[in-house]
């Protein structure tokens, strides 16, 4: 280990290697005073044998330890714009992560923990969804940091996630076929974004940002493009379009005139616009159940009538656009519209025995008997050569109760 002096430099420089190997390490050292440039470069070297022993975690860590939380997460929302995530989802990433450390009084790196969330969670009176929301907004955060080598591990890795089954605050149902017709018939003009988002899946943004080119009504095959840069996986889809739904959209291109506008230069339905075309037939936002209908409630449509015609699950799978079977199958599919009693009497059926009560001739008493329908069972295990006794209370030729008789029916 030693320090020199480049010629023509103001600024001493440091050599030296550590006990794992023979290499040589070069550093600046950006002092003029030789005595200065020594007891900096035996500090530097002291940290690294410290950090090659484990005794002392690595310098980036330390540094990033004595930085306010703030100040990474201002960070981290900067490179989540930089990477294209949605305005919404900045937002959302920044004022929870926010709220959570302020909450739990966390300022520093070392002071997140587990029990701290875990005592916060317990606190708060949101739906088990909600809390998962921050749980993985916040763990998002730290794997980010994780990523940067600013901590050695997300501290949150190990806390588990809410259950949220049967502790829904808000649930969602689908329209039944008669419901949507209605609510079609008396919305208007609005009734073709129902239309186009209750037979394609389409979310309200994407329908919103839909442009006349994005519609290829005229293909052998008519469907309607979602962009890349408008659908919530980055991913382009191409969705087909039924033939009365092709008319809609050609009746409305005609009377928008040329030109690649939007296709709903004037926006789309709002939740309170939903509302009032459902009250205007008669069908409850929120029904007995507290299941409500909103603007998303058209994509589980879309998914429940794919289901109640009997569509494969996977192919409905791709028609939703979903990464899992389980949010086709269940997430996105309303029980209620499937055809599940003329579906269980479609199963194939046994011969099963069959039971015939009739009162008997002496105290009105009705008696049973299990009787063999299948053809091919012989004449002695008839009803009629079978007789059989019940236990009478009394008996008008008996003397006392309990008098057992013969009794053919």
């Amino acid at each position: 280990m030693y320090v020199f002096k480049p010629k023509g430099s103001r600024y001493y420089r440091g050599r030296f290697r550590l006990s794992n190997g023979p290499r040589w390490y070069e550093v600046g050292l950006r002092v003029e005073q030789k005595e200065l440039a020594v007891a900096n470069l035996q500090k530097l070297v002291r940290e690294k044998e410290q950090e090659l022993l484990g005794w002392l975690p690595p310098k980036p860590l330390r540094d990033a330890a004595l930085s306010p939380i703030a100040e990474h997460l201002a960070e981290y929302v900067a490179d989540l714009a930089a990477q294209g995530s949605s305005k919404k989802h900045v937002a959302l990433s920044r004022n929870r992560v926010q709220r959570l450390c302020h909450e739990c009084g966390w300022r520093l790196l070392r002071d997140i923990t587990p029990d701290g969330f875990t005592r916060w969670r317990a606190r708060q009176s949101f739906a088990p969804k909600t809390c998962n929301e921050y749980l993985g907004l916040t763990s998002a955060f730290l794997n980010w940091m994780e990523n940067a080598g600013r901590i050695a591990k997300n501290p949150l890795a190990t806390v588990g996630k809410s259950e949220t089954r049967g502790r829904e605050r808000r649930t969602r149902r689908a329209l039944t076929l008669e419901q949507f017709t209605s609510l079609v018939a008396v919305s208007g003009k609005r009734g073709l974004f129902y239309t186009l988002a209750a037979y394609t899946g389409l979310r309200r943004s994407e329908a919103k940002a839909l442009l006349w080119s994005d519609l290829h009504l005229d293909a052998a095959r008519p469907y309607v493009l979602a962009r890349a840069s408008t659908t919530k996986n980055k991913k382009q889809a191409a969705l087909p379009l039924l033939p009365e739904l092709v008319e809609m959209l050609k009746a409305r291109q005609a009377a928008a005139g040329p030109g690649d506008g939007k296709v709903f230069p004037l926006g789309v339905p709002t939740a309170a616009t939903l509302r009032s075309d459902l009250a205007k037939c008669g069908i409850p936002a929120v029904d007995e159940q507290g299941r409500r209908v909103d603007i998303h409630a058209l994509r589980k449509t879309f998914c429940s009538l794919l289901h109640a015609a009997g569509v494969p699950q996977r192919v409905a799978q791709e028609l939703m656009r979903h990464s899992e079977p389980r949010l086709t199958a269940t997430v996105y599919t309303d029980a209620d519209l499937l055809p599940l009693h003329s579906e269980v009497h479609k199963l194939a059926r046994p011969k099963l025995p069959q039971t015939v009560t009739q009162k008997t001739g002496i105290s009105g008493v009705f008696v049973s008997k299990t009787i063999q329908t299948d053809p091919a069972s012989t004449d002695s295990e008839s009803l009629e050569e079978s007789p059989f006794v019940p236990t009478c209370p009394s008996a008008e030729s008996g003397g006392g109760g309990g008098i057992r008789t013969h009794v053919r029916v």
